[in-house]
């Protein structure tokens, strides 16, 4: 079985690849990348120079639109050379206000 059938979620290929970049959750780093391909789910790219260790290890953002008005929390789940599969996360849950 090819891995694009063992996708459960339908992708979004792009002929020319699509600028964009990776911010992390506190802005404090950035990596330019190219998107390949996306879905509801997540989305493979291919990342300007080496994968740094910022990537492997903690959770960020991936600007989809230029202005960055359009942006998803996303976590790397794979990595071969200079192309990685990042999954998308929600934000972790603020605890509820309990009311006496």
């Amino acid at each position: 079985m090819s891995m694009q059938e063992k996708r459960r979620r339908k992708r979004v290929a792009f002929k020319n690849w699509y600028d964009t970049t990776l911010v992390a959750l506190d802005g404090t780093w950035s990596i330019n990348a190219k998107l390949h391909d996306i879905s509801d789910s997540g989305a493979k790219l291919h990342v300007d120079g080496e994968v740094t260790a910022h990537l492997c290890k903690e959770e960020f953002f991936l600007m989809i639109t230029p202005d960055a008005k359009v942006s998803r929390r996303a976590e790397m789940v794979w990595r071969n050379g200079c192309h990685v599969g990042i999954r998308f996360v929600t934000a972790p849950r603020s605890p509820s206000c309990k009311h006496p």
